[in-house]
């Protein structure tokens, strides 16, 4: 009995197959630790860029090992060639990573940053002046726009963790905390008060997130391959099965369009 499947199912097969006989290796791939994207739970990785990543790869032929690290020395790594790529990378400021690694055309996710507040007391972003009177949590060493950083009509409070923030949000000492969306939703969740706070869909700042293949070892192709694979892959129940064991709505996290 014959069965017909859709074209592009056929494709996305064929596809793997390809690429999997061209390129098939184990891949030594660095990044640092940042929950829930990628992090290490118990000795072992994990995190749903990490599971994407590894599922992606897999079907392509591919065996996935991840080393964490800081994220200074991962670059200094993937700059000289150390390694075959990096996870949870973005371009850079102006595009500069991509002299020495590869992107693929698909983005693995992105990071937002957005405002968290009390779920008793909603608030709704309209821009810097809406923040008037408030003070806002951050977080130390993190970059942020000089409007943002030096806007003289509301407070920053900066702590070192996300924790630290949703503790401090919880206990009025600050009006609200900005934070990575995903990073703040599965940090609530952990601390058992995902249903004391909610966060504020307008975006302040974000960029996609990519596994970046290294130039020197030759894998530039295998960034294309991966990236029409993991195009198909975004589009299975499993993909979607991996955000929901963390808690996260892909849509929170989806590259944006630009």
């Amino acid at each position: 009995m014959l069965v017909s499947l859709p074209l592009a199912a056929v494709l996305f097969s064929a596809l793997l197959l390809t690429s999997a006989s061209a390129f098939a290796r184990e891949l030594f791939v660095v990044s640092e630790a940042f929950a829930p994207y990628v992090f290490e739970t118990n000795g072992q990785p994990s995190g749903f860029d990490y599971e994407v990543s590894k599922a992606v790869l897999g079907k392509m032929g591919h065996t996935l090992k991840l080393g964490f690290m800081p994220w200074r020395r991962a670059l200094v790594m993937a700059e000289k060639g150390e390694v075959d790529g990096v996870l949870g990378i973005g371009r850079g400021d102006q595009n500069e990573r991509e002299d020495y690694l590869a992107f693929p055309e698909e983005a693995l996710s992105a990071s937002r940053t957005t405002l968290f507040y009390l779920s008793a007391k909603p608030f709704r972003y309209q821009g810097l002046f809406s923040l008037a009177g408030k003070t806002v949590g951050t977080l130390s060493g993190y970059a942020y726009s000089p409007d943002f950083a030096n806007a003289p009509y509301f407070q920053r409070e900066p702590v070192d963790t996300h924790s630290q923030n949703l503790r401090k949000l919880l206990r009025g000492h600050i009006d609200l905390a900005m934070m990575d969306t995903a990073v703040g939703v599965y940090t609530a969740q952990q601390m058992g008060v995902a249903d004391q706070v909610r966060y504020e869909p307008v975006s302040i700042s974000g960029g996609k997130l990519y596994l970046a293949f290294s130039r020197s070892r030759g894998l530039e192709p295998l960034a294309q391959a991966f990236g029409q694979a993991l195009q198909g892959f975004k589009r299975t129940e499993e993909f979607r099965a991996i955000f929901r064991r963390y808690g996260i709505d892909p849509a929170s996290v989806a590259p944006p369009e630009f």
